[in-house]
């Protein structure tokens, strides 16, 4: 067997051991990231559930369930929905949800075949999505912001963990929430809604543009978060930059500079292990194997940020790159099953080393699924 072959192998038996069956709080069938946790992640269960889907459209089921659990918990008043539940309730650990909860439930029935079942919790549904738009959107720039890094997912991201809550417009966010407004309007569409799926594709659009507009640095030719309290860039070279080219939210000829200039150098995000979190010439570049209070994001290579940086790549024509990419994860998530019987969440980009979280699976579960995306082009994430 070759290296995919072999990591497929393994998978095999390591998908039982992120599904849960519905317990206490959580009234369906969930997903966790198995290793330490026990709990229903937002975009970790996401991405677990598409990788669950792509390879199986039935097991769909799992993402359906992931975002019924979270529906029940919205408001339905102001539409906060948690982004961590737990058998026991909501977890404070995180704010609101990320941006995924219309993607989940748009592909989760389109694989089912099914949108029935969005019927009853439509408005909910909507609710939740538009939350941000009345409680973390900065008016000026018509883009939302974090609540803070924690809640961004990429815990301690350095163009986001040292300012105020709510005052970071954040690359990747908008690209999430971009993505979110196309996922709605379809959903809308599909239950017959003209109106609102009409309203929803128009806000995609806004969006898209208002990124394009306020993100977009032309001297430096990349995107960068803003911190809204001085209007200036936050200019570091970091996970974050690159969404938006995940979401094909820039034009082909800036795309390929901007991944010419950064990602697929060295000297920035590029290394024989993957592509790093943060640039290597950053003064806060580091490789530590940390995961309270928080997991690092400000170097390591993360399988799941590989995964978004592949079809990035592929995006804007860079697929030589996409496949070295699709093998140097591969490699990492194989060597460190054969060493120490399972994976981490991220690996030290200097070394390959496994750092964080032992016998993690979770979003690692993509991994096998990246050299035949690089060759194919395929996209389970495509809207």
């Amino acid at each position: 067997m070759n290296n995919t072959e072999q990591l497929q192998h393994h998978f095999l038996s390591k998908k039982m051991e992120v599904k849960r069956r519905a317990k206490g709080a959580l009234k369906y069938d969930y997903l966790v990231p198995a290793g330490p946790y026990e709990e229903q992640w937002d975009w970790d269960a996401f991405f677990v559930g598409m990788s669950l889907l792509s390879d199986l459209p039935s097991e769909a089921i799992y993402l359906k369930g992931w975002a019924l659990n979270y529906l029940n918990y919205t408001n339905t008043k102001t539409g906060f929905t948690p982004g961590l539940v737990t058998p026991k309730g909501r977890d404070n650990r995180l704010h609101h949800i990320k941006p995924f909860l219309a993607q989940g439930s748009y592909f989760a029935s389109k694989a089912l075949k099914d949108f029935s079942w969005l019927k009853p919790v439509y408005a909910k549904l909507k609710l939740s999505i538009t939350y941000r738009e009345r409680y973390y959107w900065n008016k000026e720039y018509n883009l939302g912001t974090w609540h803070d890094s924690m809640e961004s997912g990429a815990d301690n991201n350095i163009s986001c963990l040292p300012y105020d809550n709510g005052t970071v417009i954040a690359a990747d966010l908008n690209a999430f929430m971009y993505r979110e407004y196309k996922a709605l309007a379809l959903i809308a569409k599909e239950l017959g809604k003209k109106g609102d799926a009409k309203r929803f594709q128009k806000k995609a659009i806004d969006v898209k543009r208002n990124i394009n507009k306020h993100l977009w640095d032309d001297k430096d030719k990349t995107y960068y978060n803003v911190d809204s309290q001085t209007g200036e860039f936050i200019k570091h070279h970091t996970y974050s930059n690159i969404i938006p080219l995940w979401a094909g939210l820039l034009d082909r000829k800036k795309g390929r500079e901007m991944i010419k200039r950064y990602w697929v150098n060295p000297k920035y995000m590029w290394s024989k292990y993957g592509i790093r979190t943060l640039a290597k010439n950053d003064p806060a570049f580091n490789n530590a194997n940390i995961i309270k209070p928080h997991s690092n994001w400000q170097g390591p290579v993360w399988p799941i940020a590989n995964y978004m940086y592949l079809h990035a790549l592929l995006n804007y024509g860079y697929q030589k790159h996409a496949k070295q990419l699709a093998d140097r994860i591969v490699g990492n998530c194989l060597r460190d099953i054969k060493k120490t019987g399972g994976m981490h969440e991220n690996y030290h980009s200097e070394t390959g080393k496994p750092l964080a979280a032992p016998n993690f699976v979770s979003w690692n579960l993509l991994a096998a699924q990246m050299p035949e995306q690089a060759k194919t082009k395929n996209n389970p994430f495509f809207l």
